[in-house]
C-alpha cells in the first residue's frame, strides 16, 4: 500500500516543481519607493540650471503680480508647469497646508491642491525677468520701493507689497559682494491669495544664492 501511495505523490512533485520554478523566473521584483521617487525628478550636478522653458503663449521674462511669471500662470497644475519646465530637481512639502513646492531650473513653484499659487524667480535663473513697469534684477532697493509705493513690510533684505486684490510680491536683497554697502536684488516672488500667508517656501528660509 505504501508503494502505491508514493508513486502518485512523486509524479505530482515532478510536475509541480518545474512549474513553480518557471513562474518564479517570470516575476520581477517591484520597483522600490526610492527608485520610483528618483524617476519623478531630474538629478542635476552642482548649480546646473540649464533648463529653458518652452512657453509658447507667454513671455518667460515677464512677471505679472496678479497673473503669473516664468511662462506659467496662477491656477496651473503641476502637469502644466512641468510641460513648460520639465521635471523638477527638488520637491519639498509643507505639511501644514499640504503645500507642494517644485524646484525647477532654479525657480520655485508652489501648489495648493494641485493649483499653482506661488512663483519664485531668482536672479541666476531668469536674469532678464522684469515687471511691466521695468523693475528687474538690475533695479536697486530704492528704485523698487519708489516704483511700487508703500510696502507692507520693509527690512534691509526684503520689500513686500500687497495689491488691492490680495496678491503679494516679495523682493529679496543680499549684500553686493562687489560693491560695499550696496544691496543686490536676488529673488522676486509672487503669490496669489490662495497661497496662505503661513505657507513658507525655501526662499523664505534663506534659499540658494548666486
Amino acid at each position: 500500500m505504501k508503494r502505491k501511495l508514493q508513486t502518485p505523490i512523486m509524479v505530482i512533485l515532478l510536475v509541480l516543481l518545474p512549474l513553480i520554478a518557471f513562474s518564479g523566473a517570470e516575476q520581477t521584483p517591484s520597483e522600490s519607493y526610492y527608485e520610483r521617487l528618483k524617476s519623478l525628478v531630474r538629478v542635476r550636478e552642482g548649480y546646473d540650471v540649464s533648463i529653458h522653458p518652452t512657453a509658447k503663449d507667454r513671455d518667460v521674462n515677464l512677471i505679472e503680480i496678479e497673473k503669473g511669471a516664468a511662462g506659467v500662470v496662477f491656477g496651473a497644475s503641476m502637469d502644466d508647469v512641468i510641460a513648460v519646465w520639465r521635471k523638477p530637481e527638488s520637491i519639498w512639502i509643507d505639511g501644514i497646508r499640504e503645500a507642494w513646492f517644485l524646484g525647477i531650473g532654479g525657480c520655485e513653484f508652489g501648489f495648493v491642491d494641485n493649483r499653482l499659487t506661488t512663483i519664485a524667480v531668482p536672479s541666476f535663473s531668469i536674469r532678464k525677468a522684469h515687471l511691466a513697469n521695468g523693475i528687474g534684477f538690475e533695479s536697486s532697493y530704492d528704485e523698487v520701493k519708489s516704483a511700487l509705493g508703500e510696502p507692507v513690510k520693509a527690512t534691509d533684505s526684503r520689500l513686500r507689497f500687497v495689491t488691492k486684490s490680495g496678491y503679494t510680491v516679495n523682493f529679496d536683497f543680499v549684500s553686493d559682494e562687489w560693491s560695499s554697502g550696496k544691496r543686490r536684488l536676488q529673488c522676486i516672488k509672487i503669490s496669489c491669495p490662495d497661497s496662505g500667508e503661513f505657507v513658507r517656501s525655501r526662499f523664505d528660509r534663506g534659499g540658494p544664492t548666486r
